[in-house]
């Protein structure tokens, strides 16, 4: 799902494809003032992320993953925050796959 054109399309090496671009930063947003939601909150720490394309490239694969409810990914702190009844192995794994490694915040 990394679209990055790099040496190994599955492997993000450092750099964007828009590296030198301004980034996009929004506001960081709280997940759960988004949802009322009983769901357990998984909060991860997000390496690599360097532009708005990183960040809904890392989205789509955390939703992808089975039982993710919803996912929101801050550019500036490089927290991805998610929402549902899913292993955070899952999470770490499915962002290792698309060359974004991730560790799980406790």
């Amino acid at each position: 799902m990394n679209t990055h054109k790099t040496p190994s399309a599955n492997l993000h090496r450092g750099g964007c494809c828009c590296a030198g671009k301004s980034s996009v930063s929004a506001e960081a947003r709280d997940i759960r003032s988004v949802s009322d939601t009983s769901l357990p909150l998984h909060r991860l720490q997000v390496q690599g992320a360097s532009c708005g394309g990183c960040v809904k490239s890392i989205e789509q694969t955390l939703k992808s993953v089975a039982g993710v409810s919803e996912v929101s990914m801050d550019l500036v702190t490089g927290i991805a925050s998610v929402i549902g009844v899913v292993e955070p192995k899952n999470l770490t794994d499915a962002l290792d796959r698309v060359g974004f490694p991730a560790t799980l915040i406790r």
